[in-house]
């Protein structure tokens, strides 16, 4: 066989193995309701016909009409993160130790927001947003048994929010905002070189290049060789939201709110950081498939990523000066992410990694009792679904169901607001068995993520 024909040969059998280092991606729903700590305390009920301070910019624009003073807010939410894995009957890839169960891949995450509402007149309220819409972090003990499908997972969000309110009449305002929103990338994993040479091998001994009576020898001189992937990318570009604030009576308001889809191509790259073989066969396979055209070669690619739409009603009722009930539909577009394809700069498919999520809803009830004029207390529930299908969850997120549980208070002096709220969410545990579409090079996970969040979040305001 010729020495082109044999890279050619060697090439596909690693491109067989390995697949995309890449390919398991987001896992699972990433989406960050945590914007505002007065809406935390009552679970994120009543989100779209609140309008109690300027954190309604993000969830109705048209809640401004409200605001009868220019307010600024500034909002700092820690989000907890306990996501351990628990191993049942999972199985090592071709060639590897089976691994550790990976430890605690979450952690706290910082989650900021700031807003500038403005009055104009009578009619007319303009304001200003900053959010983090969008967002995940996970990060697995390197010797873990799913090292080879997904180690580290980042997702930032970045969003610029100017909005306009208009008064229609004495019980109607339609609200308006444009988005700008930079989305940045990382995903890394292990990677199996100890299957990218035996298919290697396989591929040699078939073509008579190697005796059969090598294939043992060489595969074992080749076990236990592990390498490392990251694919970083990111993107900005347009979007835009809309809302409507009916208020029904002086103590009953119905809100509704669109967010829509934004379409981002991230461009970026990926590397390969391969190990050194010592046996001169395994070191040619690798060097192959490392080299330029090779299927593990470093080199540009982009990703097309759809985030989706929401969609919320809201409603809220006063009764008299002290209690007041909120209620809250949310629906998030999440079938807008069918898959994910990773793509090289020369056209080539790096990664196909079949997601099928599903759009969900969210409900949401809570309350807020006013001890006195300058302080108030909150509590709320909620149950949020999860988009992923059991068929495609992965360790990237392992998303599911859960319920919510959140208090909250208020304090008022003059000028300055100051919210606190808490939440704690409880989160089902999520079945895992997977094996990134290929066993021999990536292991077969099989088990159950057990996961918990809690969420604390600090907001200050100040009207002038």
């Amino acid at each position: 066989m010729s020495t082109a024909r044999r890279s050619r040969s060697l090439a596909v059998a690693c491109a067989i193995a390995l697949g995309a280092a890449a390919s398991n991606s987001y896992a699972s729903g990433f989406q960050l309701q945590e914007q505002s700590a007065s809406l935390l305390g009552t679970a994120f009920s009543g989100t779209a016909a609140s309008a109690e301070d300027t954190s309604v910019i993000f969830f109705n624009p048209a809640g401004m009409s409200r605001l009868k003073q220019s307010e600024v807010s500034l909002v700092a939410t820690g989000i907890g993160i306990k996501s351990e894995f628990n191993n049942q009957a999972s199985v090592a890839a071709f060639g590897q130790p089976l691994g550790s169960d990976g430890g605690d891949a979450g952690g706290w995450n910082f989650v900021p927001s700031a807003y500038v509402a403005i009055p104009v007149n009578d009619k007319i309220a303009v304001g200003f947003a900053f959010n983090a819409p969008f967002g995940l972090e996970l990060d697995y003990d390197g010797d873990w048994m799913g090292r080879f499908q997904a180690r580290r997972s980042m997702i930032k969000t970045y969003n610029f929010n100017p909005a306009i309110s208009y008064r229609i009449g004495d019980r109607v305002t339609l609200g308006l905002g444009i988005d700008y929103q930079h989305i940045k990338a990382e995903l890394s994993s292990a990677v199996n070189y100890s299957a990218v040479v035996a298919q290697g091998v396989q591929q040699l001994v078939l073509s008579g290049q190697l005796p059969p009576a090598a294939l043992g020898p060489t595969l074992a001189a080749n076990a236990g060789l592990g390498g490392f992937t990251r694919l970083q990318g990111d993107d900005s570009t347009w979007g835009y939201n809309l809302g409507l604030l009916f208020e029904l009576s002086d103590a009953s308001r119905l809100g509704l709110s669109y967010r829509s889809a934004i379409s981002h191509s991230l461009d970026g790259d990926v590397i390969f950081e391969a190990p050194t073989a010592t046996n001169p066969v395994g070191a040619g396979i690798i060097a192959l498939a490392s080299g330029t055209g090779g299927p593990l070669a470093p080199g540009d690619v982009s990703v097309d990523l759809k985030l989706p739409e929401t969609a919320i009603a809201s409603f809220v009722q006063e009764f008299g000066d002290q209690w007041a009930l909120s209620a809250d539909v949310s629906w998030t577009g999440w079938s807008s992410i069918p898959e994910l394809r990773v793509v090289r700069d020369n056209g080539a498919v790096l990664s196909l990694t079949p997601e099928k999520w599903e759009d969900t809803w969210r409900y949401a009830v809570g309350g807020s009792f006013k001890v006195n004029p300058s302080f108030k207390l909150r509590a709320g529930l909620a149950y949020d679904n999860a988009p992923v299908p059991n068929s495609t969850r992965t360790a990237r997120l392992p998303d599911e169901a859960r319920e919510w549980v959140a208090v909250g208070a208020n304090w008022t002096s003059g000028s300055v607001i100051v919210d606190l709220g808490y939440a704690h969410l409880f989160v089902k545990d999520a079945s895992i068995n997977q094996n990134g579409g290929n066993a021999v090079a990536y292991g077969q996970i099989v088990g159950k993520q057990q996961t918990s969040i809690d969420i604390l979040s600090l907001q200050v305001g100040y009207r002038f």
